[in-house]
């Protein structure tokens, strides 16, 4: 049951200090908590709206089949880009305190046209100028996000903290390079291999998130916009980092994507 004294606004405030200030929480007071993922929608809006930055697409978690079951989660969660924080490959990535984060390597899409609210749209491959592979930078302002419920997680806009997106590796849903990159792709750390693709109900099919997207953002009467990125969820096994001075690369089809922590 929904609170009637939930104040959307409140929780956006209490986390917009924590990405400012770079402190985590270990939990939202009992008045700030979503109780529902619409509550924790309503809040990711606010706080993304109070950032006052720009918005240049959409990030996808939690969305394997393993992790949606394991979640009770009937679609992945679903955050907000904010353009100063997604990088070309090369870049240094600054964060606002040294706290542990999480690498996930994905696949993205970049829209070619914009996509209005419409329930049951599917991807085609008119949608599609361009597909990327993608580090995604995830750092919660909880210290335990798991711990404190999907709505509190996606009120924390899904922990994203930053995108670093490769060049086009093609137009349109192109099937057998999704299913290359799935096979192929490597990631290294310090110059070790920490990470190849994953498969099986473990591994999150792009396409079949971007549905998940367009599906969401009907619901909320959101529509998507030409140009705007879509990363997908983990193509790759995630993995941990704790401090600084990393180097991360991407291994892929003769290219490599990369940032420094």
């Amino acid at each position: 049951m929904n609170s009637p004294l939930f104040v959307h606004q409140r929780t956006a405030a209490l986390l917009l200090q924590h990405w400012h200030s770079g402190d985590l929480l270990t939990e939202l007071p009992a008045s700030l908590r979503p109780e529902t993922l619409t509550q924790g929608y309503d809040s990711q809006d606010q706080l993304f709206a109070a950032a006052a930055g720009p918005r240049t697409g959409w990030k996808l978690g939690v969305g394997s089949p393993a992790g949606m079951r394991a979640a009770n989660l009937s679609r992945p969660l679903i955050g907000q880009l904010e353009a100063k924080r997604c990088h070309a490959s090369g870049a240094h990535i600054a964060l606002p305190a040294v706290t542990p984060v999480t690498v996930e390597c994905e696949v993205a899409f970049v829209l070619d046209r914009d996509i209005p609210p419409q329930a049951g749209r599917v991807p085609v491959s008119e949608d599609i100028r361009a597909t990327c592979v993608t580090f995604e930078v995830v750092r919660s302002r909880f210290v335990d996000r798991k711990a404190v419920g999907w709505p509190s997680f996606v009120a924390d806009n899904v922990g994203f903290e930053a995108l670093v997106v490769s060049d086009s590796l093609g137009a349109g849903i192109d099937i057998p390079l999704l299913a290359e990159l799935a096979q192929t792709t490597e990631v290294y750390v310090d110059g070790e291999c920490r990470a190849r693709g994953l498969s099986g109900d473990a591994a999150t099919d792009p396409l079949v998130s971007l549905a998940h997207l367009y599906a969401h953002a009907a619901e909320r009467g959101q529509s998507l916009k030409a140009g705007d990125v879509v990363t997908t969820g983990a193509m790759c096994q995630p993995f941990d980092l704790n401090g600084t001075g990393h180097q991360v690369s991407a291994r892929f089809l003769g290219q490599t994507l990369s940032f420094t922590l």
